[in-house]
């Protein structure tokens, strides 16, 4: 085997075996809401990341919304400005345990759909 071989391999990964390689997981979900939404819990180990990558879509007049990484146990938070269409949000060195992404928006009547990917170090 060449040397340059084996980084292809590893190159050539989807995100999901990558995630399983590096001790990770990663979900898709679609969302839609309003006010408010929670993701699934997943756990994460502490110095972990979560990666949230989105594609959404609203009106012109809603260009953005709240994802908020939320520990399930302590209800600590952390919360970031994610926004409507392709974007990816990122929070790194976690505290570890059990976690769910809060999407929140203002209560206007406007909607937020669309497709979400979350990945992390578990």
């Amino acid at each position: 085997m060449k040397d340059d071989q084996h980084e292809q391999l590893f190159t050539e990964l989807t995100p999901e075996a990558a995630a399983v390689v590096e001790g990770g997981g990663s979900f898709k979900s679609t969302v839609k809401f309003d006010t408010f939404l929670t993701s699934r819990a997943f756990n994460v180990r502490s110095g972990g990341t979560i990666k949230l990558t989105s594609n959404t879509k609203s009106a012109k007049s809603n260009p953005s919304f709240a994802a908020i990484i939320r520990n399930v146990n302590t209800n600590n938070a952390n919360g970031k400005v994610a926004s409507v269409g392709k974007d990816t949000t990122t929070w790194t060195n976690i505290r570890g345990g059990k976690y769910v992404i809060d999407f929140r928006d203002d209560k206007d009547g406007i909607f937020v759909t669309g497709n979400i990917r979350v990945d992390y170090t578990s």
